[in-house]
């Protein structure tokens, strides 16, 4: 992170210094220069958020929540906001209407995907409480009794790192949804008991931090009931990169 902030600076006083020489070359590569740097930066930002989970509290006594974060789409939007605003910025210095226009589709793709991110993360919710554990989406909307649950990792079809919920059908409460279930993510239809699936990446948190905590709030009801927020975040709060290599830890 440090680095991208000093790349960010540099590019910013050779923005500055190219404006003050009046050079258009120059001003052209700096305004560059702090795109690649900015997007760099804000990528990494959300691609680590996982080293510092976000939890919210929730309604209840020890009930507490994790809220979607786009850290999947996060290169996506970057490269889209590059791939605008470049061509833009080169269009404005030269006068050229063919890159503005060019730059603008992609700045418009960038605020439509930001605007449908948003709206998911409105309803996106995975909510631990002393009883249950509930998954919420647009897509899909799962409860589970803590007493009647098993937890598997793994992955889906797609390559990312799931946590598989075994239940028994009947224990599990669903609600309708405005979105259609993926199905990677949905159960079998003739299966008893599952598997639902959950992305760890999707509520940013290490699939390895979260798969030990959820294993172990089911194991320790009384741990559930008296769950405070600072030790709901040590549990999902990965070590240190430090302590990983020494310990020889899957980084994920």
């Amino acid at each position: 992170m440090s680095a991208s902030l000093a790349a960010l600076v540099g590019a910013a006083a050779f923005l500055v210094a190219a404006v003050l020489v009046d050079s258009e070359f120059a001003m052209r590569s700096g305004g560059l220069l702090v795109l690649l740097a900015g997007a760099t930066g804000a990528t990494y930002f959300l691609t680590t958020i996982e080293n510092r989970p976000g939890i919210g509290q929730g309604e209840g006594a020890s009930t507490f929540v994790l809220r979607y974060l786009p850290t999947r789409l996060a290169p996506v939007l970057a490269a889209l906001t590059a791939l605008g605003v470049a061509p833009l910025w080169i269009g404005i210095l030269e006068r050229a209407l063919e890159p503005m226009v060019f730059g603008a589709t992609f700045l418009v793709s960038a605020l439509v995907l930001a605007a449908l991110t948003l709206r998911y993360r409105r309803t996106a919710r995975l909510c631990i409480s002393p009883h249950t554990i509930r998954v919420a989406t647009r897509n899909f909307d799962w409860e589970f009794p803590w007493d009647a649950v098993d937890f598997e990792a793994g992955f889906d079809a797609k390559g990312t790192e799931t946590i598989a919920i075994r239940c028994p059908r009947a224990a599990v409460t669903t609600r309708p949804t405005p979105g259609k279930t993926p199905r990677h993510l949905r159960p079998p239809g003739d299966s008893p008991d599952g598997p639902w699936k959950i992305a760890p990446i999707m509520w940013g948190v290490s699939p390895n931090s979260l798969f030990s905590a959820l294993n172990y709030l089911r194991a320790y009801p009384e741990l559930r009931a008296e769950l405070t927020h600072a030790e709901l975040t040590a549990m999902l709060t990965p070590p240190a990169w430090r302590a990983r290599r020494a310990f020889d830890l899957d980084p994920l």
